[in-house]
Parts: structure tokens; sequence; C-alpha cells
């Protein structure tokens, strides 16, 4: 009996590797393909690109390719199986912070920085979902609610985290924006860089899940007014904290 075929993503006919030129390319691939998952284009259990395919989407060589994906297999996001029925799978879209750490490497923008650049792109990010989202996506930011409130509440800060960033990833996508959801995407991934112990000693997940709620209450009701409201406090939640001093967070050594 023959296996079925594997099925190659929820995005896959529309999703674009861009090309890359970087001396440590394999941690641009890395990049490109987490964002990806993270974004939902691929999910657990759907099958990436051949490695000769992503290498001629991103330009770059086949063995840089195969090295971006040793590195996520070794941190448990894809598994790799030869043969006909082989290929790249992902098994988990809970990119590990110590891959980020890996990928990103030191930071290279100050706290203040990226949450600058963060309020005028995730507040596009909303008014354009508030305008272009479509069931699905509604759907997929209400089940980022659900799985913050069911299995973010706990000690592992992760797990919070991980659900906490799937809303602003399932919000981006419904904006229907690639490159902002790109920027976004780096922003995120460089606010989770430089401040873990906020994330794993302050962050109040309960305050985070209703201000997801009202968020997304907003998107729904279609009103630009309400959402740039709740956009605002919701962004202003990290950046009060970080003004406040009242939980300092260093910012990265130079």
């Amino acid at each position: 009996m023959s296996e079925p075929a594997p099925h190659t993503g929820a995005g896959a006919g529309a999703w674009i590797f861009r090309p890359m030129h970087d001396p440590r390319m394999h941690e641009r691939v890395v990049d490109q393909i987490t964002f990806a998952v993270r974004s939902g284009a691929y999910r657990v259990g759907d099958r990436l690109p051949s490695v000769e395919q992503m290498a001629q989407d991103m330009q770059v060589s086949k063995p840089t390719v195969g090295e971006a994906i040793r590195v996520l297999s070794e941190f448990g996001v894809v598994k790799s199986r030869r043969g006909v029925h082989g290929g790249v799978t992902i098994v988990s879209d809970n990119i590990p912070t110590t891959l980020l750490m890996l990928t990103k490497g030191k930071a290279k923008s100050s706290l203040r920085e990226l949450l600058e650049a963060r309020r005028p792109v995730e507040m596009e990010i909303a008014r354009l979902a508030a305008a272009r989202a479509v069931p699905a996506d509604l759907e997929a930011m209400q089940d980022s609610i659900d799985r913050l409130l069911d299995q973010g509440l706990g000690e592992d800060w992760t797990v919070r985290l991980h659900f906490d960033h799937f809303f602003h990833y399932a919000m981006g996508r419904a904006a229907r924006s690639d490159l902002l959801a790109y920027y976004q995407h780096q922003i995120l991934e460089g606010i989770t860089v430089v401040v873990q112990d906020y994330f794993a000693r302050v962050e109040d997940p309960a305050v985070v899940a209703e201000l997801h709620r009202r968020t997304l209450d907003a998107i729904r009701g279609g009103a630009t007014a309400d959402v740039d409201q709740i956009m605002d406090e919701h962004l202003a939640y990290l950046e009060r904290v970080t003004d406040s001093g009242e939980h300092p967070i260093p910012a990265p050594s130079p």
C-alpha cells in the first residue's frame, strides 16, 4: 500500500523564499524558514520544499540550505528523511529561544529602538488586518488566545511567549503585507533576545490574553479608531514597564 503524498503547506503555493547575500548565510536561511513556520505558512506536519528548490529560491548553495536544515533539526523544529517519501517536515512550531540566540547573535539594536520600530509597524498591521482579515485569520487569532490561556499560564515562560507571539504572527498574516510581516518578525525576535528576563519574570499572561482579546474584537469590528485605541494600549504595556523602571530591563551590552 503506497503512502499518501505529504501535504506541502497551507501557504506553499504563494510563499516566496527571498534571495539573500550574507557571509553567515545558513543563519539567514534558518531565519527565513522559522519566519515561514511562525507566520503559519508551514505548520506542524507540513513538508518544506526540496533543498534544491529552497537553494534556488534564496539563491544560495545546497550545502548552505543543508546546514540550515541540520541546525533546525538539532533544535527539534524539523525532521529530515531520505528516500522517495522523504523530505524535510516541520515537527514543531515552537522556535526555541536558544535558537534565536544562535541565529541573532549579539543584539544589534537597543530595546528602545526595537519598541520605536514596533509601534508603527504593528499599528499598520492591525489596521490592515481589520480591513483584510478573512474568517480563517480571525480563527487563528482566537486559537492563539485560547491556547495561551489553556497552556501558557504555567511556569514555562517559553510556552507563554510562543502563544503570545502566535497572535501577532496571525495578525501579520491577516494584514496581507509580506514586508510588514517580515519587519514584525525581525522586531519580535529582536525583543525576545534583548529582554528574556521580562518575559520570564514580569509579563502577566492574563493581561496579555485580555489585550489580545480586545485587539481581536476591534479587528473584527473593522473600525480604524477602535483598532488604534486598543493597539496603543497593547503596545504601551511593554513600553510602560520599560519606561517606569519598576522592572528594569538591561539594554544589550555595547
